[in-house]
């Protein structure tokens, strides 16, 4: 009997992401500059990326952001001569995503689509590229299955999941936020989670979250893939909260660091094999 889908997740999603746009910043949306901005304080803080994915890597050839956001992550794609394609299922990050890439002169197809059934034929895409979305969505396993249907053997999967052995999961949120400050009794655990997105509450406004430890990555593309990375990225000192006024001053700027066994991110790159039986390596 096929897994019925999590309307409830969906909707919480749509309204955390309407109120508060993935990576928004203060200013006038329909300009450049705003972009502009975004994209600025995007790689300020996550300066790793450019590093990690091989946005240039894709010339001429067809890429699938899955939860665009506003598109940053696919202009890079765009940049480097990519066919640039996305779905998202709210409505205002497809605006976003759609201003952005008119600004800046690029093309893009884009629709209102979930990733648990996505409406492209097999063996499509050179590249699926998903960033920090995929563990909002309770039927991941089913995600995964589609994606590997439409990329082409040799095609590559990017993804980012929050990692569950992160500082900012252990000492920011359960133990500052949720065992001191007592929110994991007031919201539970999933409640709590939540309250990772920016202006989510944990109890009218819940996305769904689902941390993962690399185990748990590999697990997950163990079917179909050839995996060729799995590794954890972005610790801050700010993971730490309160707690980081205990650590000598002289030690917090050693704790700034692009790759940790404690940082926010577990990213992966796995490719689908050219031949069926050669997987889960």
């Amino acid at each position: 009997m096929p897994q019925k889908m999590d309307s409830c997740a969906r909707e919480h999603a749509k309204a955390q992401w309407t109120s508060n746009p993935c990576g928004s910043v203060e200013g006038d949306e329909s300009e450049l500059a705003y972009f502009e901005n975004v994209e600025r304080l995007r790689y300020a803080e996550q300066d790793w990326q450019h590093e990690y994915f091989g946005f240039g890597d894709f010339v001429g050839k067809n890429v699938l952001e899955i939860g665009v956001g506003h598109g940053t992550d696919l202009i890079q794609f765009a940049r480097g001569g990519a066919n640039c394609h996305a779905i998202d299922i709210t409505p205002r990050h497809i605006d976003l995503a759609k201003r952005n890439f008119l600004l800046r002169g690029f093309s893009l197809e884009i629709e209102n689509s979930d990733a648990t059934q996505l409406r492209y034929p097999d063996q499509y895409f050179d590249c699926v590229y998903s960033f920090g979305v995929l563990h909002h969505i309770p039927e991941l396993d089913r995600c995964v299955a589609e994606i590997n249907r439409v990329l082409k053997p040799g095609g590559v999967f990017y993804m980012v999941l929050y990692y569950k052995w992160s500082a900012f999961h252990i000492v920011s949120k359960i133990l500052f936020q949720g065992l001191l400050k007592g929110d994991l009794f007031r919201l539970g655990y999933s409640g709590l989670l939540a309250t990772i997105e920016k202006g989510a509450d944990g109890r009218v406004v819940c996305p769904y979250v689902r941390l993962f430890s690399v185990k748990d990555v590999r697990r997950l593309l163990s079917a179909g893939w050839s995996v060729s990375d799995v590794s954890v990225w972005q610790l801050r000192i700010s993971h730490l909260d309160k707690f980081a006024l205990l650590i000598p001053r002289f030690f917090r700027s050693h704790l700034n660091r692009k790759r940790s066994h404690f940082g926010w991110y577990v990213a992966s790159t796995a490719t689908k094999p050219l031949c069926p039986h050669v997987a889960g390596q």
